[in-house]
């Protein structure tokens, strides 16, 4: 199986903090990269093709496909991929019979589609045809159809709304007498609110904003670590069952990453979405020239919240650039006015702190020294 880099933090997105880099084994190679900080305070210069990229991360492999019965563009990817493979790949061709039914067709595939393991197999001569390497083939499909809709939507989406959304902010309208809210264009505006959540959903450590670990470490996790103890002599199995939890989580963020394509409603996403756009105001922060640069990391979009605190930093944060941040906060306008603030160097370090505490494994900067940013 070809290794399928999947990057959770598209590589379009890191352009921005491109610059000429250098390895700490090899100094005086300069080459055109990102800085990436994992366990120090001095950056390894690396491509950004290179980095946050999981083998296979959006892939839905066939012990996933019963998603098919909500998700019904899956059912219809797997349901080509086995017609395929029985009618037109095999020869001679293959057809399945489960009861009285002759599998045939992509219509007969679908409709029992989910009893595949009890389909006996036959080949059109009339022989019966091997039953365990055909569902071993079966088995070993992928639906790529996550993969593609990611890279078709954020690695060209991006491109245009990054630069139209800062173009519109500097040259908006201002909405107060103070001059530091600007009116942009609607679509604008929805446009970077939808480019932050779809960065948040694909993150692979994805947690709905609290939702998803208090389902797991509440319900999931003593429910299952119960049923797989039941009746047995182990005396744990605590693994087993937070692993069967951890994979019914897993198909849930599936579920939820189809949603924001092929749903158009309902779910996380979309919800999170609608919300923002009723209850949300955007706050533009534009580094000084002499105040250094944002950073960001392999959890760039996230929110903030913390009960108690002076400076008022809760809310959704995303660095869209060295120069550039986005913090999502509630607020009483439209959410196509926006505030245009410049950051000085205290108030880069801060929100670059912030940053810090919310990666899960590195930091991303276009600086080589951790120490001259936060």
């Amino acid at each position: 199986m070809p290794t399928r880099r999947q990057h959770y933090v598209p590589r379009v997105y890191m352009k921005t903090w491109e610059t000429e880099v250098e390895t700490i084994e090899e100094p005086d190679k300069k080459f055109k990269g990102i800085y990436v900080f994992e366990n120090s305070d001095i950056g390894q210069g690396k491509n950004k093709n290179s980095v946050l990229w999981k083998r296979h991360l959006y892939t839905i492999r066939y012990n996933y496909s019963f998603i098919g019965k909500s998700c019904p563009e899956v059912r219809k990817d797997f349901v080509g991929m086995v017609y395929h493979y029985l009618r037109e790949k095999s020869e001679p061709h293959i057809y399945g019979k489960y009861g009285y039914s002759i599998i045939k067709t992509k219509r007969s595939i679908e409709k029992h589609f989910f009893d595949v393991d009890d389909w006996e197999f036959y080949y059109d001569d009339g022989n019966i045809a091997g039953k365990s390497s055909i569902l071993s083939n079966i088995h070993a499909m992928n639906s790529y159809l996550l993969e593609t809709s990611f890279d078709d939507f954020f690695e060209k989406y991006w491109e245009t709304t990054y630069p139209n959304f800062i173009s519109a902010v500097h040259n908006g309208k201002p909405a107060g007498f103070d001059g530091s809210e600007i009116t942009i264009p609607q679509d604008v505006a929805i446009n970077m609110v939808t480019a932050f959540f779809i960065m948040l959903c694909r993150n692979p450590s994805f947690d709905a904003m609290g939702i998803y670990q208090n389902v797991k470490e509440r319900l999931l996790y003593p429910l299952f670590t119960s049923i797989f103890s039941e009746g047995s002599e182990a005396l744990d199995n605590t693994e087993e069952g937070r692993k069967y939890a951890d994979d019914m989580m897993q198909a849930i963020w599936y579920a939820e990453l189809y949603k924001i394509f092929f749903k158009k409603a309902r779910g996380f996403y979309h919800n999170a979405v609608k919300s923002a756009l009723e209850n949300c105001q955007m706050i533009l922060f534009e580094a000084y020239n002499n105040a250094g640069t944002f950073i960001t990391s392999d959890n760039p979009a996230f929110e903030h919240k913390l009960k108690v605190e002076s400076a008022n930093s809760n809310g959704m944060i995303f660095p869209i650039s060295p120069k550039y941040l986005l913090f999502i906060g509630r607020g009483s306008e439209a959410i196509n006015i926006v505030d245009h603030r410049f950051a000085d160097s205290g108030t880069v370090k801060h929100f670059n702190r912030l940053i810090s505490l919310h990666k899960t494994d590195c930091l991303i900067a276009d600086k080589k020294f951790l120490s001259e940013l936060i």
